[in-house]
Parts: structure tokens; C-alpha cells; sequence
């Protein structure tokens, strides 16, 4: 069983998911890819852009609630709070 890395809620101390940790050839392969991406990007027209951002903004905003609650419960405060 490999390195696991996990997420409590600070207030509670309830781990409330584990995750594997990555390798450093993960980790490598990951930057690999992060830094092939950012040199196609860099290329990209700003109007393909905004319409990626756009997308992501769509993406975020329909996931507004569930991601809120994760936030909350992993840096233990109430919904209100942030």
C-alpha cells in the first residue's frame, strides 16, 4: 500500500476522504503535460480563450452549491462563514 494522503475536516477531525498520493514519475508526467499544454496555449487566440474561460466559469457556477459545501467541510467552517 503506496503513500495515502488524506482530507479532515478540522473542526471534527472526520477524515473525510483518502486519496493515493502520487509518484514523482506522476508527478513528472503530470508537469510534462501541464507544460505541453501552456505551450499551445500561449499560441492561442485571446477569443478561443475567453470562450474556455467562459466555459469554465459555466462549469464552476453550476457546481456553485456542492462545491461550497466541500470548501466548507474541509476548512471546518459553517456555510455562512466564507
Amino acid at each position: 500500500m503506496g503513500v495515502m494522503i488524506a482530507s479532515i475536516n478540522p473542526t471534527t477531525g472526520e477524515t473525510l476522504r483518502t486519496f493515493d498520493a502520487l509518484s514523482g514519475a506522476q508527478v513528472d508526467a503530470a508537469l510534462s503535460r501541464a507544460d505541453a499544454a501552456w505551450r499551445t496555449y500561449r499560441h492561442t487566440p485571446l477569443p478561443e480563450r475567453a470562450k474556455w474561460l467562459s466555459a469554465a466559469a459555466d462549469i464552476l457556477e453550476r457546481g456553485k452549491d456542492r462545491l461550497g459545501r466541500v470548501m466548507t467541510i474541509e476548512m471546518g467552517k459553517p456555510i455562512g462563514a466564507t
